[in-house]
């Protein structure tokens, strides 16, 4: 069976990434409409044997009929055109965070079964992977405490930031230069001088582990690496489990690549273009009982945006498929 399906903001980096992993997986022969901004639209972008045409996306549009539409926009854009798709009756998958906290909120290797209703929203890049690699420590001996410190690549800001690390003498995305340097800071800092990245981490992992209980904090910087997020977390479990316990649990964990072999260690140099999250460098704490150290590396563009839309897709597509 074949499907009409949108992609809006298909010229954006995770656009492009997202078209790519459809190709991946053998997608590619279904109906595809890709929307962007005016100045991008009448571009010609290829897929699988094809040329398609993107369109500019404006009110109009959202009138047509499809099975399904992914938005990789900005929150903006989301909420100003995803509830008229959906209300028109596709299923939309939205990238952006503009309904992370009312819809569905999915990874598919860890709460696929709450994929439902007409809106599924992509979780933030960074929490992606800290949710892969923490889930099955989770289900098999259970989390109280949770701190990220992440280090986030300039695609996270989208061309951009790529742009400021490449091009651009003056910055443009971000406030200072991201060249040779690090903000310490994602987003604006909010009430709770966490800022805005920060706080989504918080929320995010709470939701889609499904526990309110787990304590989590975040710290969020902006390193000069063009893809992949890097990620050091400390947990503390429920339940003692030892070291051998937690690397054998991450070695079993679906979508999750272990090495952790001196002095090789997951790195974004080696992780680009890889769909899995790769962790190592695992350590018990010294000073603190039931609580480990891990470092988690993702290509964020992939498994912590595109290919994690796409997998939400595929699913989405299972379900329609089992009702014919």
């Amino acid at each position: 069976m074949k499907y009409k399906i949108a992609i809006v903001g298909a010229t954006g980096v995770v656009g492009r990434t997202a078209l790519k992993v459809i190709e991946e997986k053998g997608l590619s022969d279904n109906t595809y409409i890709l929307y962007a901004s005016a100045n991008s639209a009448g571009k010609r972008i290829k897929l699988g044997n094809r040329f398609l045409k993107v369109r500019f996306l404006e009110d109009g549009e959202a009138r047509r009929k499809f099975d399904f539409v992914i938005f990789c926009t900005r929150d903006e854009v989301s909420k100003n055109y995803v509830k008229r798709f959906a209300k028109n009756g596709a299923r939309v998958i939205d990238f952006s965070a503009a309904y992370r906290k009312k819809y569905p909120l999915i990874v598919p290797e860890v709460n696929s079964e709450k994929i439902k209703g007409n809106i599924i929203c992509n979780p933030n890049c960074s929490t992606i992977a800290g949710v892969m690699a923490l889930y099955g420590i989770y289900k098999k001996f259970g989390i109280k405490r949770i701190i990220y410190s992440t280090y986030q690549a300039v695609s996270g800001a989208g061309k951009a930031g790529l742009d400021d690390l490449n091009k651009n003498k003056t910055p443009q995305c971000f406030v200072y230069p991201i060249k040779d340097n690090l903000i310490s800071y994602i987003g604006p800092l909010q009430q709770n001088l966490f800022s805005k990245e920060e706080n989504k981490m918080i929320y995010e992992t709470k939701k889609i582990l499904g526990d309110r209980n787990i304590a989590v904090s975040a710290t969020c910087v902006r390193v000069p690496i063009s893809v992949c997020h890097s990620e050091s977390i400390t947990f503390e479990t429920t339940k003692r489990c030892g070291l051998k316990k937690i690397v054998q649990t991450l070695k079993n964990t679906d979508g999750v690549e272990y090495i952790d072999d001196y002095p090789h260690f997951p790195m974004p140099i080696e992780v680009r273009g890889q769909d899995k999250v790769f962790v190592g460098r695992v350590r018990k704490d010294i000073n603190y009982p039931n609580t480990y150290h891990i470092f988690v590396v993702s290509d964020n563009l992939r498994k912590g945006a595109a290919q994690n839309g796409v997998q939400i897709l595929e699913q989405l597509i299972k379900q329609k498929e089992n009702k014919v």
